[in-house]
């Protein structure tokens, strides 16, 4: 009982914690007025002080818009500007902090689009004519960095494994054929190449997560999974990358720089992915020297709880996704 109110304790603060990436998109039309769109995930509805500043020379129509669809709060209005554009202008938010996953910002003017990723450090574009592969490529590596540090389910995936492994080889082996099945399906679904319903590849994620600490808590060192684990998360890859499509989709891809973008994202996931497993092992290894064998004594133990722990915290994943459909 009491792992239960700790997973149902533990669901609780990762969603109110948890800041979604917003998106505000710019199109300027042919009557000169500039339409906005602005989405924020329902999870930050209470969130307050994140502003929107535009130029002096631009106001906002009276006509305002407020809808909720497939989880997002959307806003829509036009700007009026003197100029009858924004190019050369500066667009800032005010509120953001470090925690937050950031605004991605769009902006379109005569079928050119320009995009940026607006964060605390950097909480403002400029738009200019267009922007350089070095930038696209900077910005869809942190897209990608930050994604899979706050992706939570994926994270779990990667800490049974740690779980699951007797060594180090193994532990390669299963690391790398998680990279490349991710990555195949992450390129096949942002190229329109593979279309899977997100709710299903959501709900599919959180069962893999479930299979891979039921392994944990069996403790079948001669199970099929435990021998084959690096083809096991091979396959499981596969649905891990339907998901990272699915979040790049709702980004989007710049329609100059597509494989720029669709390289440095992965970079950033696989970047993210190894200061994780790093960061566990550093911290392990921490332990170790703190408590010595008195670590290793109660290893299994500590395995165990953890394992139902998380196991129990996907399973409400997978039912809550599940009934999503």
């Amino acid at each position: 009982m009491r792992i239960l109110w700790t997973v149902i304790l533990l669901s609780y603060i990762l969603q109110a914690h948890q800041t979604g990436l917003s998106y505000l998109k710019l199109t300027k039309e042919q009557d000169g007025m500039i339409s906005a769109i602005y989405k924020k995930p329902l999870e930050d509805s209470q969130a307050k002080g994140v502003t929107i500043n535009f130029p002096a020379s631009c106001s906002r129509s009276r006509e305002h818009n407020v809808t909720i669809k497939n989880g997002f709060i959307i806003e829509e209005f036009s700007l009026i500007c003197d100029i009858g554009k924004l190019k050369g202008s500066r667009i800032w938010i005010d509120g953001l902090v470090s925690s937050d996953k950031g605004m991605l910002l769009y902006y379109e003017d005569d079928g050119e689009m320009e995009s940026s990723l607006l964060r605390a450090s950097r909480p403002f574009m400029l738009i200019e004519d267009r922007r350089s592969s070095l930038e696209i490529f900077r910005e869809y590596i942190e897209l990608g960095f930050f994604h899979i540090l706050s992706g939570y389910d994926h994270l779990l995936f990667l800490f049974a494994l740690l779980l699951l492994v007797s060594n180090y080889r193994t532990l390669f082996y299963a690391i790398t054929a998680f990279t490349i099945s991710h990555s195949i399906t992450l390129g096949l679904s942002a190229l329109h190449l593979l279309v899977v319903p997100v709710p299903f590849v959501e709900a599919m994620i959180a069962l893999s997560i479930l299979i891979l600490y039921r392994e944990v808590i069996d403790d079948d060192r001669d199970s099929l999974s435990r021998r084959y684990l690096p083809w096991m998360v091979l396959f499981f890859g596969l649905l891990h990358g339907l998901g990272f499509a699915s979040v790049l989709s709702q980004i989007g891809l710049p329609p100059n720089d597509i494989p720029t973008a669709l390289l440095a994202f992965n970079i950033g996931i696989e970047l993210g992915q190894i200061l994780f497993v790093v960061a566990i092992l550093v911290l392990v290894w921490i332990l170790q020297l703190i408590w010595g064998s008195l670590f290793f004594s109660n290893t299994r133990v500590l395995s165990y709880y953890l394992s139902y722990l998380f196991g129990s915290l996907s399973t409400l994943w997978f039912i809550e996704r599940v009934m999503a459909f």
